[in-house]
């Protein structure tokens, strides 16, 4: 590889990397995402051979990617997420969830503690430490001596497993719903 090519790149880099995070982020609204996708695309771009187009043609190119890399980030983002609209309405399955003749209906809290028994002991003890004691994630970290990384990462997957829960449980949906959506209008 030739010094000219890797100085070449550093100065289109430097040049068009702010335009094209404005770009990216007027597409995805996230600072780091919109860094991030850019960043990909001029590494896809190096790996390709592709930096050695004409300033106007990589202008072109260049642009293109970043909004078709936006295009697909959102898709598998929405794809990621669970509509209300894709989920059964929960009067379909209001008979399997009521009480047995005798029965006593459940507690909200124990709907709770019945979904919270669907995570694994470590991923239930980190998502308890964050949402019941409003622990940072940096806090959990420290006391269980693991990573911030590990504590996001099992924040996630409890995530991900109280909607699959939900989506299981229609008449159940309105409790889970609200730690679901405490959990991600309180994301660290």
């Amino acid at each position: 590889m030739s010094t000219d090519r890797k100085e070449l790149f550093k100065v289109r880099f430097e040049k068009h990397y702010p335009r094209l995070c404005s770009i990216a982020y007027g597409y995805v609204s996230d600072r780091d995402d919109s860094e991030d996708i850019v960043q990909e695309t001029f590494i896809h771009i190096w790996d390709k051979g592709k930096d050695d187009l004409s300033e106007q043609d990589f202008v072109a190119y260049l642009t293109t990617a970043v909004k078709n890399r936006c295009i697909s980030f959102l898709r598998r983002k929405k794809d990621d997420t669970v509509s209300i609209d894709d989920l059964p309405p929960a009067l379909h399955h209001l008979s399997d969830d009521l009480p047995a003749d005798g029965e006593a209906p459940r507690s909200p809290e124990e709907v709770i503690e019945e979904a919270l028994a669907t995570l694994p002991p470590k991923c239930k003890d980190i998502f308890l430490m964050a949402k019941l004691k409003g622990m940072k994630y940096r806090e959990i970290a420290r006391e269980l001596g693991i990573s911030e990384k590990t504590v996001d990462n099992q924040m996630t997957k409890a995530v991900k497993l109280l909607r699959a829960y939900a989506a299981e449980n229609p008449f159940l949906i309105t409790a889970i719903g609200a730690i679901v959506l405490s959990i991600l209008v309180n994301c660290h």
